[in-house]
């Protein structure tokens, strides 16, 4: 038989136990994935759509048009009208061969950036590319280039996410920037002006996330969808942990094929010895570099998964 003294340390103990119970924080990891979940679902499909459609109702966003200046600077106050107060110009020089012409311009990128917290020297980079062509053989770019999922769709992503970011006053520890890159198109002139600026300044970029072509997917049926997640040699590391968050946070079967990993903004920063990831579509757009590259042939729901990648990746990594 138990004594009343033993009855009554164990009540204590009981007690104690639940009190811990009901009083313990939540993990770090808890909260990470609890607040990914969160705002997760605030990516909206129809905001993707409308930025797209907005962008593509430009006529052309090809880089040598006498409207360049005037793209990057809408952009730049869409990304203020979302809610982020630090966005700029950042200039560069083109000088390139087209049509038998020399060109040398002025080209623009537009970064928008969340201050870190705790390590604001340390950045996080999404971007994707603003600028649009079509080939000669299927029009003229100067006269209309849509460019609605190429690469108006990336651009969306980072706009998405930073306005999920504002409106739910997300604070990261590490700082931010959303960069619309200018002339990806004629070879990657925007992100390789930023990214070498960036190596002779000596900036700490963490990672950089590229999305260029993520929303063009056919049908409904999400049991079919998937995303192609690109690496360099020296980020591979990000590449199977992008996978990783690709399965647990979205609908998409992420796998890798790197064969077309040069042809992008990622690119720039890996040559600069930067880590870098390029997320892209997991089935070919006939659509693509053509006046029928346009907001009525994407997937808007498809591009919420994609874009989902991104910020759980930012959200993970900047908590």
């Amino acid at each position: 038989m138990k004594s009343p003294i033993f009855k009554y340390l164990s009540a204590l103990f009981l007690l104690a136990i639940i009190a811990y119970a009901c009083t313990r924080e939540e993990s770090r990891e808890e909260k990470v994935d609890s607040l990914i979940m969160e705002l997760k679902t605030d990516i909206r499909s129809d905001s993707l759509e409308s930025y797209v459609r907005w962008m593509q109702d430009m006529g052309t966003r090809f880089c040598l048009a006498d409207d360049r200046r005037d793209v990057a600077v809408a952009v730049m106050n869409k990304f203020v009208s979302l809610g982020v107060e630090n966005v700029r110009l950042d200039s560069f020089i083109l000088n390139r061969s087209y049509g038998g012409i020399e060109y040398e311009l002025y080209e623009y990128n537009v970064i928008a950036s969340i201050r870190g917290s705790k390590y604001p020297e340390e950045l996080f980079i999404l971007g994707g590319h603003y600028d649009s062509v079509v080939r000669s053989t299927a029009g003229d770019p100067f006269e209309a280039a849509p460019g609605a999922n190429d690469n108006a769709s990336g651009v969306a992503a980072a706009l998405e996410v930073a306005r999920v970011f504002s409106t739910n006053d997300y604070i990261p520890e590490y700082t931010i920037e959303f960069i619309a890159f200018g002339a990806e198109e004629l070879g990657l002139w925007g992100s390789r002006a930023y990214a070498a600026k960036a190596k002779q300044a000596n900036k700490e970029i963490v990672l950089m996330l590229n999305n260029d072509m993520i929303a063009h997917q056919d049908g409904s049926d999400r049991s079919g969808w998937t995303v192609n997640v690109m690496d360099y040699e020296n980020s591979d590391r990000f590449g199977s942990y992008a996978r990783m968050m690709a399965e647990k946070y979205t609908d998409l079967s992420p796998y890798r094929d790197n064969t077309y990993h040069q042809h992008s903004d990622s690119y720039a920063f890996t040559e600069q010895g930067y880590p870098a990831l390029f997320f892209f579509i997991g089935s070919p757009d006939p659509y693509y570099h053509t006046p029928d590259d346009i907001a009525d042939n994407c997937n808007f729901e498809y591009c919420k998964e994609v874009t989902a990648i991104s910020l759980a990746i930012l959200i993970d990594k900047t908590y």
